[in-house]
């Protein structure tokens, strides 16, 4: 039951720091975006959906928990600052730090990269569960900025994939929109 518990508090530790805000220090260096691949980021994203996911020891897929649509919000910026914003409740924004290395990019849309995120409180956290020993939480990202059917240009998120009680293989997917 105590594993049980870690498990669901990791995923959703993840989802609130997917969700909420970051801080920065002045100490942090952020990376400095000026490729054309980093223009498809910058901007304004709300979260219009997510799970997280659980592999049990039978190999089923679980889904875990469900994000909430309209709920965050992540700002990125071209000198690779971010501002996290909980759209709910009573949490202040906070800023934090990004890098992105796209991998396989086509136009503006990222096909395959990976977004890292960091603040003083995600590095208090280095080493456990979704985040990196380096203090960074990462995840793949691919976007597309081309209107489809109607839906504003997206990205989406996959956090890396970890071992947790009761779960042979846990992750949260998640997708952002803009307004």
């Amino acid at each position: 039951m105590i594993k049980l518990r870690s498990i669901q508090l990791g995923l959703l530790a993840f989802s609130f720091f997917t969700c909420t805000a970051f801080m920065c220090s002045k100490d942090d260096s952020p990376a400095t975006p000026n490729n054309p691949e980093f223009t498809s980021l910058i901007g304004y994203w709300i979260v219009k959906g997510g799970n997280s996911y659980g592999i049990n020891d039978k190999g089923e897929k679980k889904v875990t928990a469900t994000l909430k649509e309209n709920t965050s919000a992540y700002e990125f910026f071209a000198d690779g600052t971010f501002i996290s914003h909980v759209l709910v409740g009573q949490v202040d924004s906070e800023k934090g730090n990004w890098k992105l290395e796209v991998k396989k990019l086509d136009g503006k849309d990222i096909e395959e990269g990976v977004l890292a995120l960091t603040s003083p409180s995600m590095k208090a956290l280095a080493g456990q569960l979704f985040v990196d020993k380096d203090g960074y939480m990462r995840a793949q990202i691919s976007s597309i900025n081309k209107s489809v059917a109607s839906t504003k240009p997206r990205i989406y998120l996959i956090s890396k994939h970890v071992e947790a009680y009761p779960y042979k293989e846990a992750w949260v997917e998640s997708i952002y929109e803009t307004r």
